[in-house]
């Protein structure tokens, strides 16, 4: 219940004062002020609260005034029960209720939840920052001693000032008055007194500027007064953050909106009663209409928010929400979210909007009407595709979200129009009540609909496909001494842009590799796994074009045949054992179901991804004494409902709201790591996963792992690429800032490691190894000659350029020795991955066993004029057809021998 209370209350305050803290930590970047402005913020934006308390208070003030000598007479002339009926008669002829007496108070309960949230904050806030006598914000600042006893100067500063606040406030009141506001200054201070000083300079802070503000309450017009003031303190201010503050353009323009904001209120306000006086009198006028639109739309803000935008995002992929964090069942974090969506707008919005009268509340109902139409707006007719995102909620390729587009230029008009037209629409009450009607039940609906798809897809991975993580290390797969062994290691979205800079960087892996070849010139199919991954499995026939001629056979079934291709033949015609690990999209799910290998008994396949992570934990924090705690469910926790806020704002302010990926976190936690070590422990255990015998025979390996598609978070630190807490050292590589490169490299180092184990066991040379990716990673890169329309033009939704396309590929061959070679020249793609690893294995080519034709050991022919990619987006099977493809005309590429060369890029079909 108190979990449920601090989610509905004071988690909306917390990121709030989290939210303001960032912003002026960006702007100042020193704690300090950063805990300044958090109570500068909260206290502007508590103004309007503290005007309606000072009013009740006066009122009541007032009223007991006025009923003062009656009362002292009715108490000198009666006693006991007689004097309590007479006096509680007295309250009911001047319709005074003792209960109304509690609005004296509501000035000091309004603080309570603000000080919970902001005490809760700044006690968890990760800072060993100093600030002018405070050597650190996160501790007491014990100035000096007496005795043992440390003298806190900062709290009996933060109770004089309260005192002093208190004493110009209570000016004129009665004794019993003051008193409650004296104690309470007393309790601060014993409450406090220990506390970090972080949390006491936030709340001497708010007693300066209560200070403030009782001093300006004395004045004739206080409420004038003080708008002067902040006018004149703010025009200094905004001319320094915007010539001398170094910060960011965009915190700039923020403060820089705060400042024009404030200086164009009494034309807002002029604008707000011109509307009173116009359209929106009607429902100044009538109670139930005005509740009526408020009520309504906050409800709609309420699913849309909390429901329908989590839960469609999670109904996606629900198996990738699947065991994240402490929580099994996605439905938790979309529960948890709907909580803090009530929070806002069913808890906090109506406190605030009956607080006020008619008026205010006339504007704030039509102000709720028009944000919620225009959330509808952004939401699903500007949604806009932004390509793959993380489950801690992070775009992987995406980090402009079109604020400077034509798309959000149509963008701001129609949000313009849609504000316009409101308080017409507000007008027409049948007409509202029916519209708004029907887009409740809609957002509902979906939301529902969304529910009961996770649910049915989450139990039916827990039935089916889960497994528990594994206690112990055991082999999974058997190489032989004696025979030859044939080795697929498949790592997602790797890219070859990054070999070179990689053994710059780390020359040895030159010789680690050994005997090894990188194609550079190499080329993916597709930038998705769902199209760029079957030629990697299965050959040309796999590739998006050919596996479309083949139109009579569903798409789920020819990209299973492309899985098991390889296992089949070397088991089905040379007796190999065949293991295969975490394939990609099998039975087109995105879990690991290995159902679809119960028709070949002779291969064996594993789930290794996350399967050894609690194992590798344990183990790696006892060796490196690093504990990496998984935050996966924290993040989400806290990160879904900014993601219902980015799709529901204009375009923009998308970029703003996502802060790189972090929406405004304050926490060095902020990001999740867990899926990357979730790949990273699998491909750790790999020496400890291979069991060498003498006895058996031949042995077919793939090891598939996407380590390198967990570029959401940079884990890996140089010079071994393990992984931290928090990295210190990006190193000298000039894609030190790309993540992405930093998990290829954590790839490179525990392959490597893999390989020393092949070679001390002696099996190193009767092993053929590819090392092969799906797609590439960057859009641009580079290594292509520069031709920005062409890249334009090269569209895969989200994805502009060719950089894209440009996966790795390496081959060893069997007793292959020698530094690593990196081929510049000849032209490979992924799909010759099957014929490098069958190549001369039996003297006749290999016959497909589900077409039936031959796999070529040679593709020098199928490329020589050149192959077709797909640059189509369609990267789930929803997006496809059951037999084919989802690819437009404009969508199918022609490359041909250099693919850096621009020349050899040509659109369309011939």
């Amino acid at each position: 219940m108190s979990s449920f209370l601090y989610t509905l209350i004071i988690s909306p305050l917390y990121t709030l004062i989290e939210c303001i803290f960032v912003f002026f930590e960006k702007v100042s970047y020193n704690t300090g002020f950063s805990i300044i402005g958090v109570s500068l913020g909260i206290t502007v934006l508590c103004l309007p609260l503290y005007a309606v308390a000072e009013k009740w208070q006066q009122i009541e003030r007032d009223k007991e005034k006025s009923m003062e000598s009656q009362l002292k007479r009715i108490k000198a002339a009666f006693s006991g029960d007689e004097r309590y009926m007479m006096t509680s008669a007295y309250y009911k002829e001047c319709n005074y209720s003792q209960i109304m007496a509690l609005r004296s108070s509501f000035g000091l309960v309004i603080q309570i939840p603000f000080f919970i949230a902001a005490y809760s904050f700044l006690s968890r806030l990760e800072t060993t920052s100093s600030f002018l006598f405070i050597k650190n914000l996160s501790q007491s600042d014990a100035l000096f001693k007496i005795g043992n006893f440390p003298v806190n100067i900062l709290p009996i500063a933060m109770t004089l000032i309260n005192i002093a606040a208190s004493a110009i406030y209570t000016k004129g009141f009665k004794w019993k008055e003051k008193l409650p506001i004296y104690a309470m200054a007393l309790i601060f201070l014993f409450i406090l007194y220990p506390s970090p000083s972080g949390l006491v300079l936030y709340w001497t802070m708010n007693n300066v500027f209560s200070l403030v503000k009782n001093i300006f309450y004395k004045l004739k017009n206080p409420l004038k007064s003080f708008y002067y003031l902040c006018c004149a303190l703010l025009l200094p201010a905004t001319v320094y953050i915007l010539t001398k503050a170094h910060t960011k353009l965009p915190n700039k323009l923020i403060f820089l909106f705060i400042a024009l904001t404030i200086y164009l209120i009494p034309m807002i306000l002029k604008i707000a009663d011109r509307l009173l006086k116009g359209p929106l009198s009607v429902i100044e006028e009538n109670g139930r209409t005005r509740h009526t639109i408020f009520i309504i739309s906050s409800l709609i803000l309420f699913v849309l928010t909390g429901l329908t935008i989590p839960s469609t995002l999670i109904a996606s992929s629900p198996t990738e929400f699947a065991d994240i964090g402490s929580a099994s069942n996605p439905l938790f974090y979309i529960t948890n979210t709907l909580f803090q969506s009530a929070g806002i707008f069913i808890f906090w919005a109506p406190c605030i909007y009956f607080l006020f009268g008619k008026k205010v509340q006339a504007v704030f109902a039509s102000l709720f009407c028009a944000l919620c139409l225009c959330a509808l707006a952004n939401t699903y007719v500007f949604m806009m595709n932004y390509g793959d995102i993380s489950n801690a909620l992070k775009f992987l390729h995406t980090d402009d979200f079109g604020g400077g587009t034509p798309a959000s230029f149509i963008n701001i008009i129609v949000l313009a129009g849609i504000f316009a037209l409101t308080p017409l629409l507000l007008r027409k009450k049948s007409v509202f009540e029916a519209v708004s009607a029907i887009l409740l039940m809609a957002v509902t609906v979906l939301a529902v609909k969304n529910t009961v798809v996770i649910q049915g897809a989450y139990k039916d991975y827990k039935t089916n496909f889960a497994e528990d993580e594994a206690s112990k290390i055991e082999p999974i797969a058997t190489l032989s001494k004696n025979h030859k062994n044939v080795v697929l290691i498949y790592i997602d979205m790797a890219q070859g842009q990054f070999v070179s800079e990689m053994v710059k960087e780390s020359p040895e892996l030159l010789d680690i590799f050994e005997g090894f070849t990188q194609f550079n010139n190499v080329l993916s199919f597709n930038g998705h796994t769902i199209m760029g991954s079957p030629g990697v499995y299965g050959g040309y026939e796999y590739t998006p074009l050919e596996m479309n001629r083949r139109d009579n056979v569903p798409l789920v079934d020819k990209h299973n045949e492309s899985l098991v291709l390889l296992s089949r033949i070397l088991s089905e015609e040379l007796g190999f054992s065949a293991v295969l690990t975490d394939p990609s999209w099998p039975n087109y799910r995105q879990f690991c179901d290995l159902s679809f290998l119960n028709a070949y008994p002779k291969i064996k396949g594993y789930k290794t991804c996350g399967k050894y992570y609690s194992l590798w934990s344990r183990e790696y924090k006892e060796l490196s004494g690093n504990n990496i705690p998984d935050n996966s469910g924290e993040i989400l926790k806290r990160n879904l409902i900014f993601f219902s806020l980015f799709r529901q704002s204009p375009l923009v302010l998308r970029k703003l709201i996502y802060k790189n990926g972090t929406y405004w976190s304050t926490s060095s936690r902020a990001e999740n790591g867990k899926a990357a070590l979730d790949n990273y422990s699998a491909m750790y255990y790999l020496p400890r996963l291979t069991k060498i015998s003498e006895t058996e025979g031949g042995s077919y390996f793939a090891f598939i792992n996407q380590l390198t598609h967990e570029n959401d978070v940079m884990l890996f630190e140089p010079p071994n690429y393990e992984p931290v807490a928090k990295i210190q050292d990006l190193g000298p590589s000039k894609f030190r800032y790309n993540i992405g490169y930093h998990t290829q490299m954590a790839a490179f180092k525990l392959i490597g490691n893999w390989l020393s184990y092949l070679k001390e066991n002696g099996i190193y040379d009767n092993t053929r190894i590819v090392i092969a990716s799906d797609h590439g990673g960057d859009s641009r890169e580079d290594c292509f000659e520069k031709d920005d329309e062409l890249d334009d033009s090269i569209t895969g939704g989200q994805y502009k350029g060719r950089g894209h396309y440009h996966c790795l590929l390496m081959y060893k061959d069997f007793d292959s020795r020698g530094k690593m070679v990196l081929d510049n020249e000849t032209f490979m793609t992924n799909a010759d991955t099957p014929s490098l690893l069958l190549k001369g294995l039996k003297e006749s080519e290999f016959i497909n066993p589900f077409t039936k034709k031959p796999i070529p050991y040679d593709t020098s022919e199928i490329k020589k004029n050149g192959v077709y990619i797909s640059a189509s987006d369609a990267h789930q099977p929803g997006n496809n057809g059951k037999f084919k493809f989802s690819i437009k005309d404009s969508e199918w590429w022609h490359i041909k021998e250099n693919i850096f060369k621009s020349e050899n890029w040509s659109q369309g079909i011939k």
